[in-house]
């Protein structure tokens, strides 16, 4: 059984002062989908379901092969787990195992889209394209190196290639990658409503025009930046290696703020008027009130 703990903590800087909500051993990827928050804890081997509006956890259950990258879609809840190149597919409002399913090698990040899952392979250098009505894998997709992130948006795949220091353009129809620029120790891909920000390990947050893969800005944030997320107009973005999530004002395109946050914060999430930021050290949520 998860203990709960929500817990005043300081720390915040310009912000509204924070909550903690203990989920795990550890907190990694965080995902607000079919009306909960959900997280994956990979050294406990299990998911956790959050209760964003009550600030609790709900439930849990086992996931196997150090459970991480995390989608929504098709009513479902999708799991990929590092060690056992799989991925499992849980019911979102039962949390009941519905399959798993076999993809390539150490899959790291899940989007869904175009009516697919989408799964980055950085053991294999593939994607994975899953059909969810038969629950298989229907188009494998090689882009070398080691794709980390992965998005759906303005209907393409994108795929960061930390490995070749790259972003990839994927097309959905043809299952092709049709276009790729060079960015850094690509780590990560945010979409707002007309940009992409792409995470680098550099210490950099990189601004990309969709349409002509052209680099807008590049914005200097905290050590080793992951999962940012868009949240009321801004980039939230969690910076592992600094404990901090910086705050990217897409106006000036530079950080406004910088909150300060548990060890080895991984990802945000926005849920019921609340970003949440991962503490994947400490197994803790930290929750900002944003609205």
């Amino acid at each position: 059984m998860l203990a709960v703990l929500a817990t005043a903590c300081g720390g915040a800087r310009g912000a509204t002062e924070p909550t903690k909500l203990h989920v795990g051993i550890s907190a990694a990827f965080v995902l607000s989908g079919g009306g909960a928050l959900w997280t994956t804890d990979h050294t406990g081997g299990r998911v956790v379901r959050v209760d964003p509006a009550a600030g609790r956890v709900q439930s849990s259950f086992a996931v196997g092969g150090y459970p991480f990258g995390l989608a929504y879609g098709a009513g479902s809840i999708w799991v990929g787990s590092r060690y056992r190149a799989q991925v499992t597919r849980f019911s979102a409002r039962t949390n009941k195992r519905q399959t798993r399913i076999r993809v390539g090698g150490s899959p790291y990040a899940l989007a869904f889209g175009g009516g697919s899952v989408w799964v980055t392979n950085e053991g294999s250098g593939t994607v994975s394209r899953i059909g969810p009505r038969r629950n298989k894998v229907i188009k494998t997709i090689r882009v070398g190196g080691n794709p980390n992130g992965i998005a759906f948006a303005f209907r393409k795949i994108w795929v960061a290639d930390f490995g070749r220091g790259r972003l990839l353009r994927i097309d959905p129809r043809r299952n092709r990658v049709e276009r790729k620029i060079r960015i850094p120790s690509a780590d990560w891909i945010t979409a707002s409503p007309d940009s992409l920000w792409v995470s680098s390990e550099t210490g950099r947050v990189y601004r990309i025009d969709p349409a002509t893969m052209a680099v807008e800005a590049t914005v200097t944030v905290g050590t080793n930046p992951l999962a940012s997320a868009w949240i009321d107009g801004a980039l939230w973005v969690p910076n592992i290696d600094s404990a901090t999530v910086s705050i990217v004002d897409p106006a000036t395109n530079a950080v406004r703020r910088t909150l300060s946050v548990g060890q080895s914060p991984i990802a945000v999430a926005r849920a019921a008027g609340a970003a949440w930021v991962s503490s994947e050290l400490e197994g803790d949520l930290w929750r900002f009130e944003t609205s």
